[in-house]
């Protein structure tokens, strides 16, 4: 789904149930109610939306790919939990007994909140305080990655569940017949996303196993790690995507991590990754057994060259970051004319520098740049900074190049700002990163 088509779909779906509301009861309070009740009923569609965003949908991500699809997610939460949390202490209207004056058919004199709504609300309130700022400062957690997930999941869940019960029993417009049936649409979706993700996708998996073939040392505290397709043909993807993989665990495992392809679509259906050792899971990467399942879900992401036409590329990366690099340029030295193309690839020492004997050989000139560079070393030293790439890569902005960027987020940040400085525009600038924040 194109980004326009998906915003707008997603502004509709939040300001439905609102629009719904004003149209079929009408507003007929002060606008401070008004404004606390709007909140409501768009910050809980919002909420049930989220299913969709941090699902992995390809229905969703496809057009803005999964990086873009997860800051939304953080960023619509942020929002979405401002006006929950906002929205009980907007109202002016006072509470009363659940009785309805004969005067006051349009329930607009009273906040009608028994024990059930209250109770509901409270809980409701504060479990989305702490799934918003259990998120924001998850690094600082003492928790593996993959309870806080779990957790999450299920918080959330339990969350649309209160908040549900709490806007059929408390909400003015929530009560309607027709509004009450889009409160069931919506938490059917988050219901099937669920479905889809923890049930549907594993089955899935496990009916497409992966071998692991061999793990050997490709740099500095890094591996490339090769699998093989066990039964199947393998997974069909372009060169530049990624894919979350399971290695040594069962398809049912939340253990999983998303890591680039660093191999050229076609050949044997082997999928080569390049793992830098940097959490608790990659740095026991080196012990995996070859023989071991793995399990494979993709393929993922935008950093792709098919369908460009651009007149060549110029591609930076930091560290093991050019994995989605190496698989484009070895992909590109399969076609019979391939456009010019450029490296700059930025690492620690020289060490750590990846693919070093085969770079030479893909036919592209590669700027080397190392914060601890050798003695004698001739290349760029320090860091890739906006500076360096106004400096290295002018001939290719004024060319009309296509740039894409994979690596760690200051250096993406200063890539991004020194092409447009350059007066680069965004619609020739591709990157991935797996830091949304």
């Amino acid at each position: 789904m194109p980004a326009r088509l998906l915003i707008a779909a997603y502004a509709t779906l939040v300001g439905m149930p609102v629009a719904l509301g004003w149209l079929l009861v009408g507003p007929a309070r002060a606008w401070p109610d008004e404004l606390s009740s709007a909140l409501a009923l768009a910050g809980f569609a919002a909420l049930l939306l989220e299913f969709l965003l941090s699902g992995r949908f390809r229905a969703v991500t496809g057009g803005i790919g999964i990086a873009q699809s997860m800051r939304w997610h953080q960023r619509l939460a942020r929002a979405l939990t401002l006006a929950l949390l906002v929205h009980p202490f907007l109202y002016t209207t006072p509470t009363g007994p659940q009785v309805l004056r004969p005067d006051d058919l349009a329930r607009a004199g009273v906040l009608h909140l028994d024990a059930h709504a209250l109770v509901t609300g409270a809980i409701g309130w504060l479990l989305l305080g702490v799934l918003t700022l259990t998120a924001i400062g998850r690094d600082s957690l003492p928790w593996r990655y993959e309870s806080w997930r779990l957790m999450h999941g299920l918080g959330a869940a339990l969350l649309a569940v209160l908040g549900l019960g709490h806007a059929l029993r408390a909400g003015r417009y929530s009560a309607h017949p027709v509004v009450v049936a889009y409160w069931c649409v919506l938490l059917a979706l988050a219901v099937l996303s669920l479905v889809a993700v923890y049930g549907l996708r594993p089955i899935r998996l496990a009916r497409r196993p992966w071998r692991i073939v061999a793990v050997t040392p490709a740099a500095e505290r890094c591996w490339q790690v090769v699998l093989e397709p066990v039964g199947h043909a393998g997974l069909r993807f372009r060169a530049g995507q990624f894919a979350w993989v399971r290695l040594d665990r069962p398809a049912w495992s939340m253990r999983e991590h998303p890591f680039s392809i660093a191999s050229a679509p076609g050949g044997d259906g082997r999928l080569a990754f390049l793992i830098k050792e940097a959490g608790d899971f990659t740095r026991t990467v080196g012990s995996l057994r070859p023989g071991a399942r793995a399990f494979v879900e993709g393929p993922h992401g935008t950093l792709s060259v098919e369908g460009r036409g651009e007149p060549g590329l110029c591609l930076i990366g930091g560290g093991a970051g050019v994995a989605p690099l190496l698989s484009i340029l070895r992909a590109r030295r399969r076609t019979p004319a391939p456009r010019p193309a450029m490296l700059v690839y930025g690492n620690r020492h020289e060490g750590q520098i990846l693919a070093e004997d085969e770079l030479p050989t893909l036919g592209v000139e590669v700027i080397h740049v190392l914060q601890e560079p050798p003695p004698g070393w001739a290349g760029e030293t320090g860091m890739i900074t906006r500076d360096l790439v106004a400096r290295r890569c002018a001939r290719a902005a004024a060319a009309g190049w296509l740039f894409l960027l994979c690596g760690p987020p200051p250096m993406m940040r200063e890539a991004r700002a020194g092409l447009a400085a350059m007066g680069v525009p965004a619609r020739r600038i591709l990157e991935e990163g797996f830091a949304y924040d």
